[in-house]
């Protein structure tokens, strides 16, 4: 693509940046080009350090172009959604082994639990009588219908 031709990728990143109106950045200025973009959040704190880790990866990466900038983002964000999916796993997993270990083994402390069941999933939602009042009437995460005390 000819130069001339090339979009203003550092005034595109601003435009698009959802927090770009509390960067400390003239856009007129400082977004003319990346090379300028990159100057300035070299040379000046700028307190956002995902909006740098966007110039550097778009300038550096990218090497300046539409067409690598894509390619650079489009990986970061296959990167950020592998961690996120890692974190989402970690917390259900750490969910269910609290669970596991809040469950009693002796028959006579489950006294004070009840059973809500939904007769269409044939689900179990085992809590304490006390907790499922406070939050309300429980609704089958399935078929979103009110389950019945058993």
């Amino acid at each position: 693509m000819d130069k001339a031709l090339e979009p203003n990728l550092a005034r595109i990143l601003y435009d698009a940046y959802p927090d770009s109106d509390l960067l400390p950045l003239d856009p007129e200025r400082d977004c003319r080009d990346l090379q300028a973009l990159l100057e300035k959040i070299r040379t000046s704190n700028i307190g956002d350090t995902l909006f740098q880790f966007l110039v550097l990866e778009m300038t550096e990466g990218g090497e300046g172009t539409l067409a690598g900038a894509i390619r650079v983002i489009g990986r970061a964000r296959d990167d950020v959604d592998a961690v996120l999916q890692a974190l989402v796993r970690a917390r259900h997993e750490s969910s269910d082994k609290s669970q596991k270990r809040s469950k009693p083994d002796d028959r006579s402390t489950c006294a004070h639990l009840r059973i809500w069941r939904c007769p269409d999933c044939k689900r179990c939602l085992y809590r304490s009588y006390k907790k499922i009042a406070e939050a309300g009437s429980p609704y089958c995460p399935g078929c979103g219908r009110e389950m019945q005390l058993a």
